[in-house]
Formats: structure tokens, C-alpha cells, sequence
């Protein structure tokens, strides 16, 4: 029985290639590749500037550092990757961080929870385009909006606010192993980010010695990291089409079950195939049925009021009336991310639609407490 696996990066000979160049040029850090490499993310995203960095969460963390209004309070989801919310930790006098719950159809934030946010002027609002799925942005309100894009490289509608966050992590279509990037038309923004990502030095014209007019931090890609990105880049299309390919076919084999899936977009693409399970079903039973399958699954993503660094956060519903954040609660419980990748076949997808089906099934996976 072969295992299959969640997620597999694409690589092929063309990036080993790329890197053995990068790294035969003696440069290893944040020269010519990063340069061609950001020149080339800015068209393909339609953006006017990118800078490349070492993590999605460094792009996240230089994004706050780089909006221009004090940081008094901070939105978020409440469903996402931790380090969305993180970040807003590690600025001077770190904010409120107030979490709002995510529709249930798109798994993001409702346009109007934003746009009620940003309207108030009470900080900037992190959008999470999750999954890949453009989350609906407000017009007219970008001075204060960051899009964390991780999951949503090359999405243009994702793009929109001040910044946008990408990230190049392993499971992402486009990795460079670890890695990220911002995407700006603002030219202000994308000089504090390329000065604060190394160490916040900067030259003065006719000076010797370099100025420090704040402190930075070290956020460099490497080199051969952003030749591998570059190669990743070209095959973008083809890596999109294929998740597409093998999502859809998930949601047609799928289509007749019980179980919850996020909403398709046309301009989306699949980082993450997740599903909903059905109340009264124990995840940890299902995840552990798959695996005894060779099947390998993960929890959809988090919750953040359910993990201690953020259970005494405020809270901000949807239309104020309640502190509650129902949809999260069941994301958190009951969403299960399956096996997506384009070296994912067919078969595959077939057998892991019957194997959860199955397991779903057993009565050995009742439980009252998912």
C-alpha cells in the first residue's frame, strides 16, 4: 500500500539547476537572483513593487512595521495560521488584537466585518485570502489594509490594500523552502520594508558610514532560495491548473457525501483542499483511520481564541451583538485538510474519497464532544 502524502513540493531539475548556479556565484545573499526574482513576482502579481523576505511571517511582521498610523488595535480572523495574529506581538507597543469570525461558505473574513473596521479607523485589518480563495475586500478603504496572501500567490484579487503578504513554505504552490515576499504600489512602503528587512541600515549620499535611522531586522532570502523561486514562478500556470484539476475532482467525488467544503472562485487557486466534517464525528478517530490507510491528513487551520496566546484576546463579531465565533469553532473542530499536490494522481484522490468515506462511517468515530 503507498502512502500518500499531504503536501509535496514540485521540484525538478530545472530548480537544482537554479540553486547550483546561485550557489556557484559565490553571492548567497540578496543579490542579482533577489533582484530579478522581485522584478519578476511584481509583473506576474501586477504590482508595481515586491521585496522579497525570509518567511511569510516576516513579510507579515515587516507589514505592520511599515504602515505609517500608530498601531493601537488590530484585526484579524479568528480562523487562520497563527502567525497572522503573532506578529502584531513583536512591534513597539504591540496592539489589541481583536479576532472576528469567518463566513462559512469562503472560510474568510465577510466584506462588511472589514469594511465596518476600517470605516471606524481602528487599525489595520490582516485579510487572509484562506486557502487560496480571494477574500472580498472593501474599495476605498486600502490605506489601512493588509492581505496576507500566503495561500494566494498571483491571485490578483487578493492583492488589494496598502501590502500584500506572500509566503514560499513548502506546502504553498510556489516554495522556495522557506521564504516570502511583500507586494506594494506604494513606493514609501516598499523603502521602509527593503531598509527594516536588513537591519534598517541605509546609505547617505556621500557618506562613508551607513545610517540607522531604526532599528531592522535580518529578513534576507537567500540566493539560491530566490533562483529556485524564479523556476517556480515560469511554472506557476501549470502548478495552478493542476491543484484545480485534482480539487475539482475532489468535489465531484465528494459532491453526494455529508460533508462541508469551502466555496470555488474563479480566480482562486487550491493550497489546501480542506472538508467539513459532520457534527458528532471525532477528527482525531477519522485522521487516525486514514492514517492506518497510509493516508496523511492535517487539521484544516486554527482557531486562535482556542490557543492560549490569544484566549483572553478581544473579541469583535461580525455585527457586534456577540462575542461568539461559531463558524471558527466548527473550522477548528471539524475541518480536515486532505492530500493536495500536482504529483497527486487521480487514483489517489479516488482512494482518499473512499477511504474517508469509509472511516466516516465507522462507529468507532461517533463522539460528542467534535
Amino acid at each position: 500500500m503507498s502512502r500518500i502524502q499531504l503536501g509535496r513540493p514540485s521540484i525538478t531539475e530545472e530548480e537544482v539547476q537554479a540553486a547550483e548556479r546561485a550557489l556557484r556565484s559565490r553571492w548567497l545573499v540578496h543579490g542579482p537572483e533577489n533582484r530579478a526574482f522581485e522584478d519578476e513576482l511584481a509583473a506576474a502579481c501586477g504590482k508595481r513593487y515586491a521585496a522579497t523576505v525570509s518567511s511569510g511571517t516576516a513579510a507579515l511582521h515587516l507589514a505592520l512595521l511599515a504602515m505609517p498610523q500608530p498601531l493601537e488595535q488590530v484585526l484579524t480572523p479568528a480562523f487562520t495560521f497563527p502567525a497572522t495574529a503573532n506578529v502584531a506581538q513583536f512591534v513597539k507597543d504591540p496592539p489589541e488584537v481583536h479576532l472576528a469570525d469567518v463566513d462559512e461558505s469562503t472560510f474568510c473574513l465577510p466584506e462588511s466585518t472589514v469594511a465596518a473596521w476600517l470605516t471606524q479607523r481602528r487599525g489595520p485589518a490582516m485579510v487572509v485570502h484562506q486557502f487560496g480563495y480571494p477574500s472580498p475586500l472593501p474599495m476605498g478603504l486600502d490605506d489601512l489594509l493588509i492581505s496576507d496572501a500566503a495561500c494566494a500567490v498571483a491571485v490578483k484579487p487578493a492583492l488589494g490594500g496598502r501590502l500584500a503578504c506572500l509566503s514560499f513554505h513548502p506546502r504553498k504552490l510556489l516554495t522556495t523552502g522557506e521564504g516570502g515576499a511583500i507586494l506594494t504600489d506604494d513606493s514609501a512602503v516598499i523603502e521602509s520594508v527593503r531598509r527594516l528587512r536588513a537591519h534598517g541600515l541605509c546609505a547617505v549620499p556621500g557618506e562613508e558610514v551607513m545610517e540607522l535611522p531604526e532599528s531592522g531586522l535580518n529578513y534576507r532570502l537567500a540566493e539560491a532560495a530566490a533562483a529556485i523561486g524564479r523556476v517556480q514562478l515560469r511554472r506557476l500556470p501549470q502548478l495552478v491548473a493542476r491543484h484545480r484539476e485534482l480539487a475539482e475532482h475532489y468535489r465531484s467525488r465528494l459532491s453526494d457525501s455529508n460533508l462541508g467544503f469551502q466555496a470555488d472562485h474563479p480566480e482562486r487557486i487550491w493550497q489546501t483542499f480542506a472538508v467539513v466534517l459532520p457534527a458528532g464525528i471525532s477528527r482525531k478517530a477519522v485522521r487516525a483511520e486514514l492514517q492506518a490507510e497510509g493516508i496523511e491528513t492535517q487539521i484544516a487551520s486554527y482557531g486562535l481564541h482556542r490557543l492560549a496566546a490569544f484566549r483572553n484576546a478581544p473579541r469583535f463579531a461580525a455585527h457586534g451583538a456577540s462575542s461568539e465565533l461559531p463558524v471558527t469553532d466548527r473550522l477548528h473542530d471539524r475541518g480536515l485538510a486532505l492530500p493536495l499536490h500536482s504529483e497527486l494522481s487521480k487514483d489517489d484522490v479516488d482512494r482518499v474519497c473512499a477511504m474517508l468515506r469509509k472511516a466516516v462511517a465507522l462507529p468507532t468515530v461517533r463522539a460528542t464532544d467534535s
